[in-house]
């Protein structure tokens, strides 16, 4: 009877830790290398990892992107919300001798395609994983301090 219950137990937490590892979807990437001997990679990791990811990265390593980010941020989270919302279709596709790229929305994530003479290249990200991506790096960006705007409305 215990042992049931600690099975239980222990299948609801496994349960509830699938649930939230997989709430934001699943990144996935392949590479399949064309030459002979040619590498085949394949990567599926939840979408979860890319915000904890970010977490680890040095500061002072976002500090010039998440600066420039600023000035853009209504626009890349109004471009966010219109790709959530929108119907699966294509965005853009590029034909050339010997090269195909095509970038698509297909069920709810962004899809990139690149396939050329020397590779295939499948790249897959849920659209509300870069949106909480995109939150996390707008919260990482640096705080103008109140003396810093001071100083420079006075020159001003």
């Amino acid at each position: 009877m215990i042992f049931g219950k600690f099975a239980m137990g222990l299948l609801g937490t496994a349960v509830v830790g699938a649930a939230m590892v997989s709430s934001e979807g699943f990144v996935n990437v392949r590479v399949h290398e064309k030459q002979p001997g040619g590498h085949n990679i394949h990567v599926i990791a939840p979408a979860l990892l890319i915000p904890l990811s970010m977490r680890f990265a040095p500061q002072h390593s976002l500090d010039e992107a998440t600066a420039q980010m600023k000035e853009w941020l209504p626009t890349i989270r109004a471009a966010m919300e219109g790709l959530r919302e929108c119907a699966d279709a294509d965005f853009v596709e590029v034909t050339g001798p010997g090269e195909h790229v095509q970038v698509s929305k297909s069920g709810g994530a962004i899809v990139v395609d690149v396939d050329d003479e020397g590779e295939t290249v499948h790249v897959s990200v849920p659209v509300r994983a870069m949106e909480n991506a995109v939150e996390d790096l707008a919260e990482r960006a640096p705080v103008e301090s109140a003396q810093a705007a001071d100083s420079q409305a006075e020159i001003q």
